[in-house]
């Protein structure tokens, strides 16, 4: 989750819309969830999938019911960045009614909370007054959509990110496979079962397909939840919260949530993190564009880029 500070002063902020970019519905969509600086700053959304996908503009710390735009495939989307201290970008295969849509987040290991659909989400925080925003990838949680992210128009004075390089991953499967070839720890035991079972609700799982994939911090707090699938009890067995087989001088919770890249054990030699970065490829300065842990300043969030700078962001097949 973006940690970043709030505004130093009140700005004018208008309602803001999402226009489509070509075909689809065209003009404009109806979604007005939140404000923004005026909508001149955009992402460009593109959905590489062949769904239609349901795109939600979230506030995370309002809590307010939230109204999603459909996207066709090879549709392009034009979307405003919001003035708010920390947003959340949501990408499903259905709609988020049972969370998003009554202003609070899906969660996977909570039936009554959208656990059955199929979405990932990205990050941003725009701050007009210095001309710039901030924008991530966060692979901590849980997620079925490869993402990608791609800058143009970078200023030769700003080295944050690579002009028209594409970060981030393209297929879930190889997430997959790589996890599985990580044999120190139970690693693939983060892949969402085909057949769940839970000590509540398994049958309501039943015909129900989902490409997923939980990440540590997730898992760890909620180990043995009554929704959790007990597949994940075989990652919790192998690498307890408490226990001190990742940083030996810290629990591996605790490690996860405090060490960084540059400490001897990190959360970066994990077979997780190494798993993730064998399906992407680093930039020329070693940036990945996503992050596997929730030091985010430290792992490789795309901080003050000048609003200058364009910003396409692509979902992927979950099946691919």
């Amino acid at each position: 989750m973006l940690r970043k500070k709030l505004f130093h002063a009140l700005l004018l902020m208008t309602m803001f819309s999402l226009v489509s970019c070509g075909g689809g519905d065209g003009g404009y969509l109806g979604l007005h969830t939140g404000l923004t600086g005026g909508g001149t700053v955009k992402f460009t959304i593109i959905n590489a999938t062949s769904e239609t996908l349901y795109v939600y503009n979230y506030p995370t710390l309002d809590n307010n019911p939230t109204t999603p735009v459909t996207l066709a495939p090879n549709h392009p989307l034009q979307l405003p960045l919001m003035v708010k201290p920390e947003v959340r970008i949501y990408f499903s295969n259905k709609p988020l009614s049972n969370s998003l849509e009554k202003g609070a987040q899906p969660d996977v290991f909570n039936y009554s909370k959208d656990a059955t659909v199929t979405y990932s989400f990205m990050e941003y925080f725009y701050e007009p007054l210095y001309s710039r925003y901030n924008v991530n990838l966060s692979y901590i949680d849980d997620y079925s959509y490869p993402i990608t992210i791609k800058f143009s128009n970078v200023p030769t004075s700003y080295t944050g990110c690579e002009s028209g390089f594409e970060y981030g991953f393209t297929s879930l499967t190889a997430v997959k496979n790589a996890l599985k070839s990580q044999t120190d720890y139970r690693w693939d035991a983060l892949i969402w079962p085909a057949v769940v079972e839970t000590d509540w609700d398994s049958d309501k799982y039943k015909g129900i397909t989902i490409d997923r994939i939980v990440g540590p911090n997730k898992v760890w707090p909620n180990s043995g939840g009554h929704w959790v699938p007990h597949s994940y009890d075989a990652f919790s067995a192998s690498l307890p919260m408490d226990g001190h087989q990742l940083f030996i001088s810290f629990t591996n919770w605790d490690g996860w949530q405090g060490l960084t890249q540059s400490d001897n054990p990190s959360p970066s030699g994990t077979g997780y993190v190494k798993a993730l970065h064998s399906a992407a490829k680093a930039d020329k300065n070693g940036n990945y564009g996503f992050y596997c842990y929730p030091k985010d300043d430290q792992t490789n969030v795309f901080a003050y880029v000048p609003d200058s700078t364009t910003c396409t962001i692509t979902i992927h097949p979950h099946d691919k």
